[in-house]
């Protein structure tokens, strides 16, 4: 694998809209996303974390809004509603009544009516996209939960920018590792930071296919006098790496990825494998991870 150790592509929205705010309003306004984001099941209102920044509420709306295209309350509303709707996707053992209260919804009546309202579904139907729908599929429902921006959602606007390259790797040879899930997140949660040098593995004949087709592989890149259970063939790729914080983020860079492959001609290789890499974990400011994503295409 590439040793790049060049600052990632940045794909979270907040990131990008404090980074020109003087510092003591940059950190206040951390603050604040920092509670939002690790303190929902509190259910606290924007006022309260307004209060637990250090700021009032008035300017806290106020600047709010300028810098986010939205107000906090919109903006508190629609990560819990992200936040459920992972909990939905990936956590099958949660009832809809549990993710209502880690999300911070009153009840899980106040849940089914954010859902209804902003994306047009049920927690069912939610749930049942986690086995019937395609990627693409899932793309369309996250990209429902994107930062506002001027024209479309900001994470489109900034994927737009995503640098990507045409790379070759040599044959690599993959050791599956001990895990029931291939969801990222679930995944960073057991292994934490020795989840650096995990890869998915996906064959390209599958990625239109609906999840419950979609056979990924979890594992690492080994030695080949190690015991080994796939061997990816040399050959060229379509690559790009992001620093992700969200499902909505992920998605977009898989879907500019793709999108932009086609643009500059390059054809999928059906014989390969899509595979996605964890290049660093974030453990201590923002919790994102670097990714790279390599699509193999036909030279």
């Amino acid at each position: 694998m590439s040793e790049n150790k060049d600052p990632a592509f940045n794909l979270v929205p907040e990131i990008a809209l404090l980074a020109p705010l003087p510092d003591h309003m940059r950190k206040r306004f951390e603050q604040a996303l920092l509670l939002m984001h690790e303190q929902l099941e509190e259910g606290l209102t924007w006022q309260q974390i307004a209060k637990k920044s250090a700021i009032s509420a008035f300017h806290f709306h106020r600047q709010f809004s300028k810098l986010f295209n939205e107000t906090p309350g919109r903006y508190l509303s629609r990560v819990r509603l992200q936040y459920a709707v992972y909990y939905l996707l990936y956590h099958n053992t949660l009832s809809v009544t549990d993710i209502a209260q880690l999300c911070g919804f009153a009840s899980s009546q106040a849940l089914a009516k954010a859902l209804k309202r902003d994306l047009g579904l049920t927690a069912k139907a939610v749930r049942l996209m986690a086995q019937q729908a395609t990627p693409a599929q899932t793309t369309v429902l996250m990209n429902k939960l994107a930062h506002p921006g001027e024209s479309g959602s900001l994470e489109k606007q900034l994927a737009e920018a995503l640098p990507c390259t045409r790379a070759f790797f040599d044959t690599r040879f993959f050791k599956r590792i001990s895990t029931e899930t291939t969801d990222w997140d679930q995944i960073l949660d057991h292994y934490g930071e020795k989840s650096v040098g995990l890869l998915g593995i996906t064959p390209t004949t599958e990625l239109e296919k609906s999840w419950s087709d979609i056979h990924t592989q979890i594992g690492k890149v080994v030695g080949r006098s190690e015991n080994y259970e796939l061997e990816v063939a040399a050959g060229h790729y379509f690559c790009c790496r992001a620093y992700l914080l969200s499902d909505v983020a992920y998605s977009q860079v898989l879907h500019t990825l793709f999108e932009k492959a086609q643009l500059a001609g390059y054809e999928v290789d059906p014989e390969g494998h899509f595979i996605e890499w964890i290049e660093e974990v974030d453990m201590e400011q923002y919790g994102g991870i670097t990714m790279q994503f390599q699509i193999p295409i036909l030279s």
